[in-house]
Parts: C-alpha cells; structure tokens; sequence
C-alpha cells in the first residue's frame, strides 16, 4: 500500500547560493537591478515576475551549488519522511534552523522544503 505524500506545493522559485548578503545584494540587486522581496536569515527573495520568484542563499555554505527546486509543506516532519523512504539524503537548511530542509536524491538531484508560514510570510 502506498501512504499519501505530504502535500508541497511548488513556489516557482529557483535557488542559487551566495557567497554573503553583501555578494548577493551587489549582483542581484545592482548588476541585476531585482527588487528584494523578502529576507530571512541569509535567505533572500528577488521576484522575477507575478508568478516567479528568485531565492539567494547567502550564507556562502552553497556558492557555487547549481540551482534546486523550491517547495513548502504545512508539514516539515512528514515530508522530510516523505524524502527519506525514497533514498534522499535530508539535511536542515543551513540558513533557517527549523524552518525546512534540502533533500538530494542519489542521482543528485536537491530540492527544498520550507515550512509554508516561511513563504507565505513575506517579510
């Protein structure tokens, strides 16, 4: 019998990590000309477009990591679980302790999960 999935809903958002906040303000913000949207931690939102946004992780633990999937869940323990079944390795963001995590999985493929409140917030 197969459980039911723990509800993600894609947020549209594609990540790139960054050496620092002052990095990823330089580039984003006045090479690229991106609005800030929305900070938390060293995590960073730029809004492409109504439907698309752009996350910056500046915490520099991931410069250089290729971009990954962006998710929220009402529920971080049952996705995490959700992940873990399926061989992916899952380790808290290390950016917002508690606030979600990035799973890969063995073909190296990294998404991330992050507590809906995190997204839905805006602040």
């Amino acid at each position: 019998m197969h459980e039911t999935p723990p509800p993600l809903t894609f947020e549209g958002v594609v990540g790139f990590g960054a050496q620092d906040a002052e990095d990823a303000a330089h580039f984003f913000e006045h090479t690229l000309g991106l609005p800030l949207g929305a900070e938390d931690g060293a995590m960073r939102f730029y809004q492409l477009s109504d439907d698309l946004s752009l996350m910056v992780d500046a915490s520099g633990a991931l410069a250089g990591e290729p971009p990954y999937l962006v998710f929220s869940t009402p529920d971080l323990t049952a996705a995490a679980e959700h992940f873990l079944q399926r061989g992916c390795a899952v380790r808290e963001l290390p950016w917002a302790t508690g606030a979600g995590f990035l799973a890969r999985a063995p073909e190296g493929h990294t998404v991330c999960v992050v507590d809906e409140a995190v997204i839905g917030d805006g602040e």
